[in-house]
């Protein structure tokens, strides 16, 4: 999975990780977004869909989008 953001939120997201890796026992950068995906999810399904997961669509592609600078 790629996915595309503005530079200043990757480094913020950079520098959060690695001043509180240790604290929060990420066990890397993926471990921390995998982390912050699942809250995000988990909002969305209690704010749109009754706390409930969303019907999976299994390997459906997404819309790429564009690159964001």
């Amino acid at each position: 999975m790629s996915v595309y953001m503005h530079a200043a939120e990757r480094d913020a997201a950079r520098a959060t990780y690695k001043a509180t890796k240790h604290l929060e026992n990420d066990e890397s950068f993926s471990d921390f977004v995998a982390k912050a995906v699942h809250a995000e999810v988990r909002r969305r399904e209690e704010a749109h869909n009754d706390g409930r997961p969303f019907e999976s669509r299994g390997a459906e592609p997404l819309s790429p989008g564009r690159p964001m600078l």
